[in-house]
């Protein structure tokens, strides 16, 4: 029984032993420096690291303004999964702004940014209530879009698919990045 104690109290030290060792690994105490050294050695690394990951060498980054702006709701989109394409805005209510027309999927979204959150308002009052239903309803054979708002965003999405509908309402309700 003794023995029995004094094995497991061996391979108890024989851990922490180990656990220690990979601890002071871990610092840098077993190249000779002291932490603050080596991760002040480390940090240009690091900082010339980020800066060449910024994309301000190939494409102007997207600016972050609080307001929905037509790359943010492009880059919204594509981090959904949706692969939104280009496409025409022909046959789009007129509501002031002119829309920007995504295909996604089978069906295609009309995007109408406003200068505020009072502008979109006001021209949603303009859409049909039967034609147009919101988030909150149900589809039905005659709606012939979902609206989103969401700030100064207004997207018409024609789609009769529940689960693509909710996808493209999740990304844009979700609210504009913020600065």
């Amino acid at each position: 029984m003794k023995r029995a104690r004094r094995v497991r109290a061996a391979r108890l030290a024989a851990r922490l032993a180990a656990a220690i060792a990979l601890a002071v690994a871990c610092r840098g105490g077993e190249r000779g420096g002291t932490p603050a050294a080596d991760s002040a050695a480390g940090t240009p690394a690091v900082a010339s690291g980020a800066a060449s990951a910024t994309p301000g060498a190939g494409k102007p980054a997207c600016e972050r303004t609080g307001h929905w702006i037509p790359c943010q709701v492009r880059q919204r989109l594509e981090r959904s999964g949706l692969a939104p394409r280009d496409s025409n805005a022909k046959g789009q209510p007129e509501l002031g702004p002119s829309p920007t027309v995504f295909r996604v999927g089978r069906g295609s979204l009309a995007v109408y940014l406003f200068a505020d959150s009072v502008a979109r308002a006001r021209a949603a009052t303009k859409l049909d209530t039967v034609t147009f239903v919101g988030t909150e309803h149900p589809l039905t054979m005659l709606s012939r879009a979902t609206v989103i708002q969401n700030d100064n965003l207004l997207a018409l999405l024609y789609s009769k698919n529940e689960q693509q509908r909710e996808r493209v309402s999740d990304a844009l309700m979700a609210g504009p990045p913020q600065p």
